[in-house]
């Protein structure tokens, strides 16, 4: 005859290993997700435009290894913002938008356009079939199209990375 107000020890010990195997797999999760991401962060200066229509830019590329999302953010640490409007433009771009070692983009690979004047973020999803025809290759372009504005900060930008293998060693 069981006792009133007593809990089995089946189910004492069924609920603490369900309960370990959920917080492992939580916990596989995350490190996997952790390991597919690739972080890179950037000091940058944008000077002022030479000339209105020909903006000072600088670039970052980057190679993805897998399908995936691309994250940039941008901070904005100091300078001179001079006028109304948003003088500067953070681009997500396919690398065959850059045309040579001019400032004209082939429009036709432009991802994403975003304009700011303080800190700012855009994202661009990229499938399986893009990255393939695209090789992997993108560029993050920050340009300054104002003659009297310019600006320091940090770039951030996320990208999807294959997990690396490790490699056990024989000593």
């Amino acid at each position: 005859m069981k006792k009133p107000g007593r809990i089995p020890s089946l189910t004492v010990a069924t609920f603490a290993l369900l309960s370990f195997a959920v917080v492992s797999f939580i916990t596989n999760s995350e490190a996997a997700e952790e390991r597919l991401k690739k972080t890179e962060i950037h000091k940058y200066t944008l000077l002022n435009a030479p000339k209105k229509g020909d903006p000072y830019s600088v670039q970052f590329p980057i190679k993805l290894e897998e399908p995936g999302l691309i994250s940039v953010d941008v901070h904005v640490g100091g300078g001179k913002i001079t006028g109304k409007g948003d003088p500067f433009i953070l681009r997500i771009l396919d690398a065959r938008a850059v045309r040579g070692n001019t400032n004209k983009l082939n429009n036709k690979y432009i991802k994403k356009t975003v304009r700011f004047r303080k800190d700012k973020s855009a994202t661009y999803p990229v499938d399986a079939l893009e990255l393939r025809q695209s090789q992997g290759k993108y560029v993050i372009l920050l340009s300054n199209v104002s003659v009297g504005s310019h600006i320091v900060g940090k770039v951030t930008i996320n990208y999807p990375a294959k997990q690396k293998r490790r490699v056990k060693r024989d000593k």
